[in-house]
């Protein structure tokens, strides 16, 4: 049986999202010096946090054996399964694309921990590894809310005018039937609910306002692909940091206006886009990024961290959200970043690779074009 969530006593139920791990076991080379800091991050969030269940929002680990892949899951999965809290797992772009690339190689692997939330059942799934589960009432007696545990997938077909993949028609039927029989069972009231997926939709862009090209070095991003030219910021009131702009798909599915129309939906979160860790609200439902937690992708010095979201049994659409820091609970020890990125702050590492930038194309400075090359935004 899946592991059982149900609010505490005092209506609280703490949820801890670890973004985009980026992992890889390879027997040979044993435990480098990012995957330590990973796990030092995911021990310290742990310990100071002490969550009521783990999210793992994409990217998490792969492998090109069968032994390998449960071996890295195991190891980046040991700090939460020792400590007995429920894991929940989303898969992300990059998950499935070494030599094991049966999703349901993955599925068993996890689900083989007690308290993996992964159902048994092949039929508790949707077509495409979506599933849910419930945290029930303090007392028991009901479900008190839903979590969403959706697939975005990877990279979208050659039909397609998009790069990324999206949540897919078949998907959002499964997700409708499913909150209407959650609905039924909970007396016709409609059960609130938070999703997470790795890849983000198209409406994050309604959390931002297009700017000219010369706020770069100050606080802007630049779109990518067919946004590729056009530059954005957070629009008032979004909270948060924007490191670079939504890597969303370029076909819009109708997700997030099902959500709307269904009514249960209250936040989602999403992983993919490694810098960002805003939050806003579009149409009354809180879409919000969580920054990434692993260190072998690129990233902005040491900002990895972890986003808490802390919800309240007897008011669900009032949760609260934030982000943890590396820098907050580690400090700046740090074995695989040193030097001056150990000490940058968000905005200065994307200035640097901005001014980076102009000066090799100004001067054709290699020296600094190979220096900012690590800051240079890859998926």
């Amino acid at each position: 049986m899946p592991a059982k969530l149900q609010f505490h006593k005092n209506g609280k139920f703490r949820i801890l999202l670890m973004g985009d791990p980026h992992e890889y076991y390879t027997p040979s080379k044993g435990l480098d010096k990012k995957s330590r800091d990973f796990l030092v991050l995911e021990n310290m969030a742990l310990d100071e946090l002490q969550p009521d269940l783990v999210v793992y929002m994409g990217d998490n680990t792969h492998s090109d054996t069968v032994a390998g892949l449960r071996a890295s899951i195991e190891r980046i999965t040991r700090p939460v399964t020792s400590r007995g809290v429920p894991l929940g797992v989303i898969f992300g772009n990059h998950d499935f694309e070494a030599k094991v690339s049966d999703p349901w190689e993955y599925i068993s692997a996890y689900r083989e921990y007690k308290n993996s939330l992964f159902p048994r059942r092949a039929g508790d799934f949707s077509s495409r590894y979506d599933y849910h589960a419930v945290i029930r009432s303090s007392d028991g007696a009901r479900d008190a809310f839903n979590l969403w545990f959706l697939y975005s997938g990877n990279r979208a077909g050659a039909e397609y005018a998009s790069k990324y993949d999206f949540v897919r028609p078949e998907q959002i039927a499964w997700y409708e039937e499913k909150a209407a029989e959650l609905k039924e069972k909970n007396g016709g009231k409609t059960v609130p609910s938070i999703v997470f997926q790795h890849i983000p939709v198209p409406e994050e862009f309604e959390l931002l306002r297009e700017v000219p090209a010369w706020r770069v070095p100050f606080d802007a991003v630049l779109g990518q692909d067919e946004r590729r030219g056009h530059y954005y910021v957070k629009k008032k009131g979004v909270a948060g940091y924007l490191g670079e702009a939504p890597c969303a798909p370029s076909v819009n599915s109708g997700q997030f206006d099902s959500w709307v129309k269904t009514g249960d939906v209250k936040a989602a979160f999403f992983g993919h886009d490694h810098m960002n860790d805003f939050v806003g609200d579009v149409r009354g439902i809180t879409l919000g990024q969580c920054k990434l937690a692993g260190f072998h992708p690129y990233g902005d010095g040491t900002r990895q961290g972890v986003r808490v979201i802390d919800l309240d049994e007897n008011a669900p659409e009032r949760f609260v959200t934030y982000m943890v820091r590396y820098r907050e609970l580690v400090g700046d020890r740090c074995q695989s970043i040193t030097g001056p990125e150990r000490l940058m702050h968000d905005r200065e590492s994307m200035t640097l690779e901005f001014a980076l930038k102009a000066l090799g194309a100004a001067a054709g400075i290699a020296a600094l074009g190979a220096a900012g090359h690590a800051l240079i935004k890859r998926k």
